[in-house]
């Protein structure tokens, strides 16, 4: 192609316009992507201080500007039909600056459904390549990219990390100290139930100069250096225990320097039965109606994606997954069940935690006892976080698409939008795979791939009352956002017009890495819930079991999506663009329910079986009439509860 070659001469140009082309020895093909900028074109071992440089310095190396990553592939354009093989690689190959890292199945490389006449698709379009080069040039064949080609960065995977819990206005204050000055040691030792030592505990400390923490040893010992003069300057400590115990927030703790600081952190509640041998339920499952709905749905035949950090199999809850891949290395089938981080093995025990794999429970406490929302599903494992990029998010989505799997929850986030990953989320949704996503714990806009279109991306909330008031947890309402059952949008859920429903995502309680259980906040935590619930549809509702619907094609998806639009309960006095539809009812799904079963003291219409309308639906946010004062001073009371002034 003229205009290729010419788009990728002209990089070639610029770069030797200041440095000299240089040539392969295997090749002889010109360098046309070295680099203009002599610290970005050095990426070589040696050190940069030159040839006269002595063998004992040569362990040292200069700090240079690394190479970027790149993603190359191509767009669906109106009368252009890419080729399997298309010249733009060729050329690119051929350059000596150039490094080609990775080759990955481009668009419509898996199956496809067939089109509406019975026909194959027409034709594959090429590849994706991951490359390596200069940010100069990398940037400069992004700009002038013929238009089918798109040419955009490769930039690692976020995930969320709530351990900065503070407000906005603190972490502005948070500065380095200009000039050296004396600091002193400030000693903790953290305890759980039994005076027991808590290991591995995260302690946070912030004021000026700060945040600083440190992690607990195996006495639940840890110490901390600050530059805060004696008794003043430090706002706040935040302890997070590994597992199996409340995490606590102490504002304006009095802490001394020439002593152990003793903390105690108080054990996980347990969970409430009303019968012997009846199964427990979170607070996110009971206020979504999972206790409605018969024990016997556990979301059979469904096959759910968790694209996240990992899954820690080992655990008691989660022995019945064995699917898994860590695209962060190499495709190692082992080391996906290693999670570093883990919200992987929380989100997985939110969907599929399941008392089978546990056996028979002898301690009777409320963790060891927590199931998923689907325990029957079928979980698939894709690592890839920490150290994956874009391109390893791509490829777990191709396997998605091979694999047939029906929902897959991301749980990774980007810096910038891909338009390569949202041509594979749309590829996803057109083989019937629902992508569910939290919006994000920025507390700004939706985070990438939360606005994608064709992506169920969900906010979080809470709940008053499921938590102890000294930790962090009660400082995640919007006091002016607490409806009066009590549930609240939170300050950390990202928001805007993309979010299409809301979910539990405050205190909630799941597996965590070492076969413990953690009370967790997060939009991943939220979106949890609804794959779940997205999985019991998908196995009972008789609409997505049809012959139409059930088919693997976009308007399954579309189905699925408007089903639990419908089904959510909506907040009255809420921007949307926070909480969306509100927060899905399994007992406002129309046609799920047997008709006569109970609904909120009523019985579901038979308009709403027979059809796809609402039914009877009753807000779950009504104020009890017994409350004395008033809804008004009802509201007030939950407002300054939230805000950590009334106990």
């Amino acid at each position: 192609m003229a205009e290729q070659k010419d788009i990728l001469g002209q990089t070639a140009k610029l770069g030797q316009s200041k440095k000299p082309s240089q040539t392969n020895q295997t090749s002889g093909v010109p360098d046309a992507f070295a680099a203009s900028d002599p610290l970005a074109a050095d990426d070589r071992p040696e050190s940069a201080t030159g040839a006269g440089t002595s063998a004992g310095e040569k362990t040292s190396a200069a700090v240079v500007r690394r190479k970027q990553r790149y993603l190359i592939g191509f767009r669906s354009l109106p009368g252009i039909m890419p080729l399997p093989s298309d010249p733009f690689f060729e050329r690119l190959a051929q350059m000596d600056s150039v490094e080609i890292i990775r080759r990955l199945p481009g668009l419509g490389a898996q199956a496809t459904p067939l089109a509406s006449n019975g026909a194959a698709p027409a034709a594959m379009s090429s590849e994706i390549v991951v490359v390596r080069m200069d940010e100069q040039h990398g940037e400069a064949l992004r700009r002038n990219a013929p238009p089918h080609v798109i040419v955009e960065r490769d930039v690692p995977l976020g995930y969320s990390d709530m351990l900065v819990p503070e407000p906005l206005s603190w972490q502005h204050a948070v500065q380095a100290m200009p000039f050296p000055r004396a600091r002193r040691e400030l000693r903790f030792r953290i305890l759980g139930d039994g005076e027991r030592p808590l290991a591995n505990a995260v302690i946070n400390m912030y004021g000026p100069g700060f945040p600083v923490q440190a992690v607990t040893d195996s006495s639940g010992q840890a110490s901390l250096q600050t530059n805060a003069v004696e008794g003043t300057g430090i706002h706040a400590i935040y302890v997070r225990p590994a597992a199996d115990h409340w995490e606590r927030y102490i504002r304006n703790p009095s802490l001394e320097s020439g002593q152990v600081n003793v903390i105690r952190l108080s054990p996980l509640a347990r969970t409430s039965r009303s019968f012997p041998g009846e199964r427990p339920y979170s607070w996110g499952q009971r206020i979504m109606k999972f206790d409605r709905v018969s024990s016997d749905w556990k979301g059979a035949g469904t096959k759910i994606g968790l694209i996240d950090s990992g899954c820690d199999s080992s655990h008691p809850l989660l022995r019945h997954i064995v699917r898994g891949v860590d695209l962060t290395r190499d495709k190692d089938p082992q080391s996906w069940n290693f999670d570093e981080l883990g919200q992987g093995t929380h989100c997985a025990g939110i969907v599929a935690a399941s008392a089978a794999a546990a056996g028979a429970s002898a301690s009777g406490a409320a963790p060891s006892e927590i199931i998923g929302c689907a325990p029957g599903s079928e979980l698939h494992i894709f690592k890839v976080v920490p150290g994956g990029y874009l391109s390893d998010l791509i490829d777990a989505l191709s396997q998605c698409i091979e694999r047939r799997l029906d929902i897959v929850q991301i749980g990774v986030s980007a810096e910038q939008f891909s338009e390569i990953v949202a041509q594979k989320i749309t590829e996803a949704r057109l083989n019937g795979i629902a992508c569910v996503t939290g919006a994000g714990n920025s507390g700004g806009a939706v985070q990438f791939p939360g606005n994608v279109p064709g992506v169920l991306t969900v906010s979080a909330v809470g709940k008053l009352g499921e938590y102890p008031q000294d930790t962090r947890h009660a400082q995640r309402a919007l006091p002016q956002l607490i409806a009066f059952s009590g549930i609240y949008a939170t300050n950390f859920g990202a928001w805007g017009p993309q979010v299409g429903v809301c979910a539990p995502g405050v205190a909630v309680v799941s597996s965590v890495p070492g076969g413990g259980y953690a009370a967790w906040d997060g939009t991943s935590m939220a979106a949890s819930h609804v794959v779940g619930f997205s999985a019991l549809l998908l196995s009972h509702h008789p609409m997505l079991q049809s012959i139409n619907y059930g088919a693997r094609a976009d308007q399954r998806v579309s189905t699925l999506y408007e089903i639990l639009r419908v089904a959510a309960i909506p907040y009255a006095q809420v921007d949307p663009a926070r909480v969306g539809a509100g927060l899905p009812d399994l007992q406002q799904v129309a046609g799920l329910l047997p008709l006569g079963q109970e609904l909120y003291g009523g019985s579901i219409g038979i308009g709403a079986v027979a059809g796809f309308g609402v039914g009877t639906r009753q807000s779950p946010f009504a104020p009890p009439d017994a409350y004395p004062g008033g809804p008004m001073a009802m509201n007030t009371l939950l407002q300054l509860r939230a805000a950590g002034l009334w106990l």
